[in-house]
């Protein structure tokens, strides 16, 4: 279900070095100040987006590329504060506005608002075989995956608290709606509508194993454990943060519906975008 916002307050993420994202940021910062616009231009990845946040901000904007756009909604998780993103790199998939649209889209959210539309997180727990745990969430993916040594790893799967298939491969990843269309798209996993409530699992490269990409429910808790002395695994969240891996290391992930806000102007929807960035496309005739 949508809500619809009004806009006062906003925030602007700029990546340091992205000349054109500059560019464009001043000029919208100045745009919105004439209209009455309070706003808060923020330097990634200088400064922490969360702790520097106005908490009356309206729409987070970002003016940069999908690898940004992912780590500011990392940072707002949880905060019910809607973000958008304005495409300054090189694919742009996740961001709805472009450099010929931001005002159109801005023009209409001052005149009427906008609406925002919630977003599945995945939730993830490792629990260390030597000890301590660490925990979080995420907006793209969680994947386990060996590093420079060419090898197989073995891991054990389980669901909903039982034993399911031992699985041999270079890792796994597990993946938002949002994210369906990075990683996990790249491992023939499925596109998924970036609103529903289900996550999906994939096999990097399964070695005589039958494990197709599968889409589950978010409340289905899905585990894995290293099952043998593996050296250079790692566990990586959202492409961003990566932590070693050791044998009897025990990963458990379930989705975590509505912690991710995304603004929807109206102007470029999801099927769109698919079009746009050729993950579907018609077929071509010949001659």
């Amino acid at each position: 279900m949508q809500e619809k916002r009004t806009l006062h307050t906003a925030a602007l993420v700029v990546k340091k070095g992205n000349e054109a994202g500059l560019r464009a940021c001043a000029s919208a910062q100045a745009w919105l100040t004439e209209r009455g616009v309070r706003c808060r231009v923020l330097a990634y990845p200088q400064e922490n987006i969360a702790r520097l946040l106005p908490p009356e901000s309206d729409l987070l904007i970002v003016f940069a590329g999908d690898g940004t756009m992912v780590s500011a909604a990392r940072q707002l998780v949880g905060m019910n504060i809607p973000i958008v993103g304005i495409n300054f790199g090189r694919v742009g998939f996740l961001a709805e506005l472009s450099a010929e649209t931001w005002q159109k889209a801005l023009e209409g959210a001052l005149a009427s608002g906008f609406r925002t539309e919630k977003r599945m997180a995945l939730r993830y727990l490792l629990r260390r075989a030597a000890g301590g745990e660490l925990q979080g969430e995420v907006v793209n993916d969680v994947v386990v995956t060996r590093g420079k040594v060419a090898r197989l790893v073995r891991l054990n799967l389980g669901v909903n608290g039982r034993s399911f298939i031992t699985l041999r491969s270079d890792g796994l990843i597990f993946s938002t709606p949002t994210g369906a269309s990075g990683y996990a798209g790249s491992a023939g996993g499925p596109l998924v509508l970036p609103t529903l409530n289900a996550y999906v699992v994939a096999a990097i490269c399964p070695y005589l194993s039958s494990f197709p990409p599968m889409v589950l429910h978010h409340e289905t808790l899905f585990s894995v454990t290293i099952g043998e002395a593996a050296s250079d695994l790692y566990l990586t969240l959202d492409g961003q943060e990566a932590y070693p891996l050791a044998e009897g290391d025990r990963l458990e992930v379930s989705g975590a519906p509505g912690r991710i806000l995304m603004a929807d102007f109206g102007l470029n929807d999801y099927f769109s975008r698919l079009q746009y960035a050729g993950f579907v496309q018609e077929a071509k005739r010949p001659g």
